[in-house]
């Protein structure tokens, strides 16, 4: 009874591989690739009524330094209160 469970499970295994190589090796049509509307040429077309877009990050801001905390410092940093546990 187990070999004939191993040999249906090696089976199917084969099943499986031929089915994948099968479609696999298939040459199907290529891709639908649709034109596009806007040539190179309409670009300054479209930029012209937009304009172009501006960086939300500030370049001029002053850098700041990172600095480590000492273990102190963070203990006795200002926390949020804890909301009461509720009961279920």
């Amino acid at each position: 009874m187990e070999l004939i469970l191993i040999l249906a499970a090696i089976l199917a295994c084969i099943v499986a591989g031929v089915a994948v190589i099968a479609i696999s090796a298939r040459h199907g049509r290529p891709p639908l690739r649709l034109g596009n509307e806007h040539d190179e040429r309409d670009e300054a077309l479209l930029l012209a009524e937009v304009g172009p877009s501006h960086s939300p990050i500030d370049r001029d801001a002053e850098i700041l330094e990172a600095e480590v905390l000492e273990l102190d410092q963070a203990r006795d940093a200002p926390r949020l209160p804890r909301e009461p546990k509720r009961e279920r």
